[in-house]
């Protein structure tokens, strides 16, 4: 095998140690072999110049040799840790590292280690570099500042002695308000720096011009806001925190705080004017977030209560129109219908999950997730969904984090947005879905409601379609808000994913110009620690092994708890109906026994469901519990406890579904469905 060394990160493979000796005096710092017990094999001609021994001296001597004393007693503590899990990485990241010479000198060191396999045994590879020279530059340097600022410290402090409004000019500069003061003619007289990072003109350029002049410049278009502040100035009132509209000098519009005040001379003269001024517009920016969200958050309320009531609607028809169809012919007039009825039960039931996904109480199977896997598998979907106008281009992170997420959400996500960017690119186009890894700090997520800073894995999907305009990109994720023509959207679509993203604590950019295309980031948790596990699939149907067992059905509304009861009874189950939890435990008071509960957690009267479960298990600790809800186990928090994924169903459920479930549980194999 031909010998070859490497510095660069990577594993290194050598023949023999002999081969290794060949390579070593082109290393041009020094460079030692150390195996599994911290023996130093090898070291080259560097090592020994630097380190001061004579040839041949390290060889089967502790690598702890070359350290200063203090570091010797832990040291072989790192190396044993090391090389469990060997990599190549430097050493010591942001701590200061030294070596020891053979005369007892200390100098600074960068190391760098990286595994070495020779055969079949690993050896640790230490690159050391003597930067002495280099802490020498630095602290000369930084005394050679230290020396340059305080010149310039003495410098301004003499300066300000020398004036007699000290404290003034260091309130001015110091200011985080922009100061703007003039003459009672409107000619600028002072401009800080707050105001020249406001405004964007310097003091230079601002000073000697009129006040009215420049502030024309601004705001070209003056409004009433604009004027009152002229004729406030004019008649000498004052204005306390008055908002106006400018414009900065790139032209870049801002929302101003202004406050403003004259100041009069010795004998009580009009001396001139002062202004404060303040750019508000991150801060309004994060206030009309957060009306946005509190009005998100207050539709969410409202469909999602509206979809609560619908889903037990919808799972009286769904489990009825199922029964009625075990009883009709195949073939039959009665079972088409029948067909259709329960086809357009389902098409509800999507509907349902379309505004709970907005209202952020859809049940989430959140998993870790390979999202680099997941779009990968979706190009023959979206190649059919798209057409051949549309060109769709992958750019995907080959180290993406894995991400936390409901796998069929996002990938319904990504179907939508693709879908929206085809309906922007009616003459084709690209469509291009990049992945990647960023960490959100806290001066980012400040400027967001309901945004925790730290590391996510971003989804990004961008068209070169005719792009929205502002007005269009605020209002993007309002329910039922279309730009489409009537009858061609329902206006959930980005609503749908605004609501999954966000219940997934994650986060949602649309970057869009008219005319440009449009960019929607998903930004997803990145996942730590272990994936759940599926739970494996069950039979659909009844069991023989749990035939025979006793249900209590708890649900207040009567018809479903009937459809529930003919489900469960057609399945081979003895069931008891109750319609409170109060009813409930008469029954069980009464002396009967049950294998399992199946209780609706939401009762309108006394116990809730959970409440109800805990009691129960009292009288009989061995009971199972089936819980179920218009709501996800997410927006469920009962009693300050989370559900068990496995010990729950969604509302509107199906028949063999609900079947499913019973049999899981009462095998001690909880099934999701």
């Amino acid at each position: 095998m031909a010998a070859e060394l490497t510095f660069l990160g990577k594993e290194t493979h050598m023949a023999s140690l002999e081969e290794v000796a060949k390579v070593f005096p082109l290393v041009p710092d020094p460079m030692v072999l150390v195996n599994g017990q911290g023996v130093i094999v090898l070291a080259n001609s560097h090592t020994y110049s630097v380190f001061g021994y004579s040839d041949g001296a390290l060889t089967g001597q502790r690598v702890e040799q070359l350290l200063p004393e203090r570091f010797r007693a832990s040291h072989g503590r790192h190396l044993d840790k090391y090389f469990q899990t060997p990599t190549a990485r430097a050493m010591g990241t942001g701590l200061e590292l030294w070596a020891r010479r053979s005369d007892a000198t200390e100098f600074p060191v960068e190391i760098s280690l990286g595994p070495y396999r020779v055969l079949d045994a690993v050896y640790a590879l230490a690159t050391i570099r003597d930067i002495s020279e280099r802490k020498r530059m630095q602290a000369e340097r930084q005394e050679s500042l230290r020396q340059k600022e305080l010149l310039e410290e003495r410098a301004r402090a003499a300066q300000l002695l020398a004036d007699r409004n000290e404290a003034l000019r260091a309130i001015f500069q110091a200011s985080p308000l922009g100061i703007v003061t003039a003459t009672r003619e409107g000619i600028i007289d002072r401009w800080n720096s707050a105001a020249e990072r406001i405004y964007g003109y310097t003091a230079e350029a601002a000073i000697g011009s009129s006040i009215w002049e420049l502030h024309d410049e601004m705001d070209a278009e003056e409004d009433s806001a604009t004027a009152e502040v002229r004729a406030a100035v004019n008649e000498g009132r004052e204005l306390r925190n008055f908002l106006v509209t400018q414009r900065r000098k790139n032209g870049k519009v801002v929302d101003i705080s202004v406050s403003s005040a004259s100041f009069h001379d010795a004998n009580g003269g009009n001396s001139g004017f002062v202004f404060l001024v303040d750019d508000v517009t991150a801060r309004r920016t994060i206030e009309q977030q957060l009306r946005q969200s509190q009005k998100m958050e207050a539709v969410g309320q409202l469909t999602g209560g509206i979809a609560h009531d619908f889903n037990n609607l919808l799972s009286i028809i769904i489990c009825n129109l199922e029964l009625l169809q075990e009883k009709l012919e195949p073939e039959s007039e009665d079972r088409e219908l029948s067909d259709m009825a329960l086809a357009a039960g389902l098409h509800g039931a999507e509907l349902v999950k379309q505004i709970l996904a907005f209202s952020r109480k859809q049940n989430l199977d959140s998993r870790r997730i390979d999202v680099n896997e997941l779009v990968q598998s979706m190009m023959n979907l979206l190649a059919r969904s798209l057409g051949e106008q549309i060109e769709i281009i992958l750019e995907l992170e080959p180290r993406a984090w894995p991400a936390i997420a409901d796998r069929v959400q996002l990938q319904t996500a990504v179907v939508n947005l693709a879908t929206n960017a085809r309906d922007a690119m009616q003459r084709g186009g690209r469509l291009m879905i990049q992945t990647g890894n960023t960490a959100l700090d806290e001066n980012y997520a400040q400027q967001f409601a309901e945004l925790n800073a730290g590391e996510y894995v971003v989804v990004s999907v961008t068209d070169t379609g005719k792009g929205m305009t502002p007005e269009t990109v605020e209002r993007a994720f309002d329910p039922f808000f279309t730009t489409k023509p009537p009858g061609e959207g329902t206006g959930l679509g980005l609503s749908m994913v605004f609501g999954f993203v966000k219940q997934s604590g994650g986060h949602v950019r649309i970057y869009s110009e008219v005319g440009q295309g449009t960019t929607v980031c998903l930004y997803l948790p990145r996942a730590n620690g272990e994936s759940s596990v599926a739970m494996p699939e069950q039979e659909m149907q009844s069991n023989p092994r749990t035939k025979g067992a006793r249900i209590l059905i708890v649900e207040d509304n009567l018809d479903l708890a009937k459809s529930a009861n003919r489900v469960l009874t057609d399945a081979g189950f003895v069931t008891q109906e109750a319609t409170s939890a109060d009813e409930a435990l008469a029954i069980l008071k009464s002396g009967a026994k049950f294998d399992l509960l199946f209780t609706d957690i939401i009762l309108t009267r006394g116990l809730n469901g959970i409440e109800l479960a805990q009691e129960l298990r009292e009288i009989l600790p061995d009971l199972k519990v089936l819980f179920s809800s218009g709501f996800s186990e997410a927006a469920l928090r009962v009693s300050g406890k989370m559900l068990v994924a496995g010990n729950f169903i969604a509302k509107p459920y199906r028949k063999d579904d609900l079947v499913a479930k019973v049999n899981g549980l009462l095998e001690g194999n909880p099934v999701r469905v």
